[in-house]
């Protein structure tokens, strides 16, 4: 009776103890934690500017023996167009390439005021541009989502002058250019920037015609600044 009542006590034991430990929470490992995404300024880009630009000229008209200095003027214009790139990240440091093309137009007028011969007052003498061009090198410092950059390169150009009723010449020039910027990454795929570059081309001659059987050479000085707005969109 003794061991029938001890193996009951124990069984009824046995049962509560595993009735209470089913009531207990289960407890597992925590997962690991999720490491945070890290934008990448590296891929290609595709995008649109907008902005303006101011041509500064020094011309100067010339025909053996005789030469008529206009001194400088500075035009300004609004400019747009495109651009595409690629950057490659590593660090915080970003280098790129990047190519653009934009229209523009641009115009400057000068006129005789004097009579030099075989000039009279009133010859007009101009100069105009339609569209620039560029291929540049970048190297910037991003945090995050933030990047500055310098940017250099090779610049291009279209100049047409003209001797009103005796001749004109169509040119592109080619020169260098410098700025920097900023963007900003507003999606891993939009951003938006600011740019700005000084563009040289140096001194240019240009074919006027003739004038009194004399050849006429116009002579052109030409440098840039411009600002732009910037759109891009990566891929």
């Amino acid at each position: 009776m003794s061991k029938k009542l001890l193996l009951s006590s124990a069984m009824f034991i046995a049962a509560i103890s595993t009735a209470s430990a089913a009531d207990l929470p289960m407890y597992t490992k925590a997962p690991p934690p999720v490491a945070p995404v890290v934008f990448s300024w590296t891929g290609f880009y595709l995008g649109f500017n907008v902005g303006g630009k101011w041509a500064h000229t020094d011309d100067t008209v010339s025909v053996p023996g005789t030469t008529i200095v206009f001194g400088s003027t500075t035009d300004s214009t609004v400019i747009g167009g495109g651009q595409l790139g690629y950057n490659w990240q590593t660090g915080p440091w970003v280098l790129g390439l990047e190519g653009d093309i934009d229209a523009q137009h641009w115009r400057t007028t000068r006129v005789v005021g004097t009579a030099i011969a075989p000039f009279i007052v009133g010859d007009t003498f101009t100069a105009d541009s339609h569209w620039e061009a560029s291929i540049r090198g970048r190297i910037g410092y991003a945090w995050d989502r933030v990047l500055l950059y310098a940017t250099g390169g090779a610049a291009f150009t279209q100049v047409k002058t003209s001797f009103v009723g005796f001749g004109s010449d169509d040119q592109t020039l080619v020169g260098g250019t410098v700025g920097g910027g900023l963007e900003y990454a507003f999606t891993n795929n939009v951003s938006l920037g600011v740019e700005g570059r000084w563009t040289f081309y140096g001194n240019n001659n240009f074919n006027g015609g003739t004038l009194a059987g004399l050849p006429v050479t116009q002579n052109i000085k030409l440098d840039t600044a411009e600002v732009l707005g910037k759109l891009n969109f990566r891929f």
